[in-house]
Formats: C-alpha cells, structure tokens, sequence
C-alpha cells in the first residue's frame, strides 16, 4: 500500500540534507519503490517528506544505501529519524 512517511532529524539541518544527497548521489540515483520526496527545515531541523510504493521499499533503502550515506555526509552525527507513517488513501501525480 502506498505510505507516506515523515522522518524529523533532530540534530540535523539542510546543508546536512544536501551532504547526504549528495552522498546517495541524489537524485540522479532515485531509490527503488520512492514516488515523491521533499525536505524543509522546521525550527532549525531537518523534516524529509516521502511517499513509497510501500513501507518494505523504504525500509529496504533504509537497509542498503542510507546508513553509509549519513556515515560519510554527517559522521558521528549521523541519527535515526523519529518515523511518522501514514497508510495514504490516495496518492495523485503527474
């Protein structure tokens, strides 16, 4: 089912969004299963928006790209996101 997930990084801010992007080689190499992303700074914190194919796919990236990306853009201050996920009803683009 399609989910839409909302990961907040405490500790991280946009120019630590754009290392890791970088790191992943985004978005030149879009991940598997993710239909729509975005990422804006809330209060001084990193806020990532996404909608999957499913919450498997995203975990699976989660897996095998992400950790090593953080590891080199962030280093010891690479953190696991506080997850909010929502099963969508409807999910249109274009």
């Amino acid at each position: 089912m399609t989910t839409g997930l909302r990961l907040d990084f405490a500790n991280l801010g946009l120019d630590d969004y754009d290392r890791v992007c970088e790191a992943l080689n985004f978005p030149s190499d879009w991940p598997d299963g993710l239909l729509a992303h975005t990422a804006v700074e809330v209060d001084g914190r990193l806020r990532v928006m996404d909608v999957w194919e499913s919450r498997e796919r995203f975990d699976h990236f989660v897996q095998e790209r992400l950790p090593a990306a953080m590891r080199e853009a962030v280093g010891d201050r690479a953190e696991p996101p506080e997850v909010t996920q929502t099963e969508l009803h409807a999910f249109y683009s274009r």
